[in-house]
C-alpha cells in the first residue's frame, strides 16, 4: 500500500500521523526556547544573539546539552550545572506551552485543513510561530506593562504579507485587517479617554490587534475583541474582589488628578501612549 502511493501522498500520510505530531511538538519546543530569550532580553534592550545563553548568576555559558528544551530543565532540576543557581520554572512552562500550541496548530491546519499538504504545512509553520510570539508578547507585557515596538513594528507588515498563505477570501483581507485592527483599538482608547479623561488602553494593544488582523484577516477582529474582553473581565473580577479595601479609591483619585493635568495635544507626551512611549525609549538603540 505504501509503495503504491505517490510521494505527495506519503508525505501527507506521514505529517498527519504520529510523526507529524512529534515534529510539531519538537518544532514548538525549540521555538519556545528561543522565545524565552526574547522574553528575557528584549525588555532589557539586549541582543538576541550575543552573548550566548548563560547563567545570570555565575555568567557561565550554557552548553548545548544543557539547553535542550524541557528535557534539560528536568534533568538539571531547574538549576545551573556550574553554580547551582535556580532557574525559574517559567522557562520550561513557556517551552511546553509553545509546543502544545504547535500541536494544536498541527491538528487545525495539517490534519483538518484544506488545500495541498505543502500549503497546510506552511500554515502550521506560520501559525505556530505566531502563537509563540503572542506568548512572548504576553509575558513581556505582564513583566513590564510594555508591548515592545521592536517586535510589533516589523511583525505587522510581515503578518500582512504572510496572510496570502492563510487562504483568506481575498488578498486584501490581511492588509485591511492590519489597518482595521489598529483603528478599532485606537477608537476604543480615544473614546474612553474623552469620556473618562484618563487612559484605559495603551496603543501597544492596537499594534497587537494589527498583527492579528494582518495575519488572519479583518473577519477575526470582532471575535478576538469579544473573547479578549471576556477574558479580561474574568481576570479582573477576582483581582477586584481580592484587592484590599481603600486601594481602589486612592487609585481613582490619582487617576482623576492625572486626567486633570492632561489637556489638548500635551497629553500625547504623558501616559496616553504608555506602551509606545516607553517602548520607543528602550528600543532606540535597536
Amino acid at each position: 500500500m505504501w509503495r503504491s502511493m505517490s510521494f505527495e501522498q506519503q508525505i501527507e500520510l506521514s505529517l498527519i500521523g504520529p510523526f507529524g505530531i512529534g515534529f510539531a511538538a519538537l518544532w514548538g519546543a525549540l521555538w519556545g526556547s528561543f522565545f524565552n530569550v526574547v522574553i528575557c532580553r528584549v525588555p532589557a534592550g539586549e541582543s538576541l544573539v550575543k552573548p550566548p545563553s548563560h547563567c545570570r548568576v555565575c555568567g557561565e555559558a550554557v552548553r548545548w546539552y544543557d539547553n535542550i528544551p524541557i528535557l534539560s530543565y528536568l534533568l538539571l532540576r531547574g538549576r545551573c550545572r556550574h553554580c547551582g543557581a535556580g532557574y525559574s520554572i517559567r522557562y520550561m512552562l513557556v517551552e511546553l506551552l509553545v509546543a502544545a500550541l504547535a500541536v494544536v496548530m498541527h491538528q487545525v491546519f495539517v490534519v483538518h485543513g484544506a488545500g495541498e499538504i505543502g500549503l497546510r504545512a506552511g500554515q502550521l509553520v506560520i501559525t505556530s510561530l505566531f502563537s509563540g510570539l503572542l506568548v512572548a508578547i504576553s509575558l513581556i507585557d505582564y513583566d513590564t506593562r510594555l508591548i515592545p515596538n521592536v517586535i510589533t513594528y516589523p511583525a505587522i507588515p510581515i503578518c500582512a504579507l504572510l496572510s496570502v498563505f492563510m487562504q483568506l477570501p481575498h488578498l486584501w483581507d490581511g492588509p485591511v485587517g492590519a489597518v482595521g485592527g489598529y483603528a478599532l483599538i485606537w477608537l476604543i482608547a480615544e473614546g474612553y479617554y474623552r469620556l473618562r479623561k484618563r487612559e484605559g488602553m495603551g496603543l501597544g494593544d492596537a499594534k497587537l490587534m494589527a498583527m492579528i488582523g494582518g495575519l488572519l484577516g479583518w473577519q477575526v477582529l470582532y471575535p478576538v475583541l469579544l473573547l479578549s474582553s471576556l477574558q479580561g473581565v474574568m481576570i479582573a473580577i477576582p483581582l477586584l474582589l481580592l484587592r484590599p479595601r481603600g486601594e481602589g479609591d486612592a487609585r481613582e483619585r490619582g487617576d482623576d488628578r492625572e486626567g486633570d493635568d492632561r489637556e489638548g495635544d500635551d497629553r500625547e507626551g504623558d501616559d496616553r501612549e504608555g506602551d509606545d512611549r516607553e517602548g520607543d525609549d528602550r528600543e532606540g538603540d535597536d
